[in-house]
Order: C-alpha cells, then structure tokens, then sequence
C-alpha cells in the first residue's frame, strides 16, 4: 500500500517581507501625519436675544477610531497575506491595505475638519458635540 502525499500550500508571506514592513511604516506615516494636522480651534461669541453674550472655544481633536481602524487593516491584511498561496493575492491584498491606509486617514481628517468649521456653535450649547470635540462655553 503506498501513499501519496498530496502538496500543501506554501504561505507566501514570509517572501513579502519588505513589503510588508513597508506597509507598516507607511502607516505609521500617515497615523502620524493624521494625528498632527486633524486639529482645529474655534470660538466665537453668540449674542441671543435675551442679551446674555454667551461665548465659546471648541477644539477638535483626533479620533482614536481612524488609529484603531488603520491598526484593525493592518492586521486583516497580515492574517489574508499569510494565508495566500498566490503571489497575485499577496500583492493585491498589500496594495488595497497601503490605499486604504493614506486613504482612511486623509478622508476622516477632511470629514471631520469640514465638519467642524461648518457646524452651527448654537447647536452645541443644546446638544453634546461629538467625543473628539472639546468645548467650553462661558456666559457674561
């Protein structure tokens, strides 16, 4: 009786090596650039009608969810590089994690400047505004 073994799948991941500490540090590039440039300070004084001036400061800050979102797509994207047998699926899969990866944090850090500069500083003294904004108002 003879067996035949049947060829196992090598992982290619461990080839990619370069690649993927690539893909680290331009992570680590664009979290660092996301967290140094989604900041804004904004103030200002509202007069309503009872003539009470009522005047604010508002800062935005970076969300920790953009990092928390970069670090969960490098890691998906390690566990599908290293279960992929083909060079084809190791090179797509690390190329779509290095766009979403400039991508994510550019378009959450445009988002949430636009937002916040254009948002009404009246509805904030009403309704908490958003965890990564912090605000202070001040009533003479």
């Amino acid at each position: 009786m003879t067996t035949t073994a049947t060829p196992t799948p090598t992982p290619l991941a461990g080839a990619y090596m370069p690649e993927i500490l690539s893909l680290a540090k331009r992570g680590l590039f664009w979290a660092i650039l996301y967290g140094l440039f989604a900041r804004g300070v904004r103030g200002g004084c509202l007069t309503p009608a009872d003539g009470a001036t009522t005047c604010y400061t508002a800062t935005l800050d970076p969300s920790p969810l953009v990092w928390l979102a970069m670090a969960v797509i490098f890691v998906i994207s390690l566990g599908r590089a290293s279960r992929a047998t083909e060079t084809t699926v190791v090179s797509r899969v690390l190329r779509r994690a290095a766009t979403a990866m400039w991508l994510l944090p550019l378009v959450a850090a445009a988002i949430g400047l636009v937002t916040f500069f254009t948002a009404d500083p009246a509805a904030w003294a009403d309704t908490p505004p958003p965890p990564n904004v912090r605000y202070e108002i001040t009533t003479d």
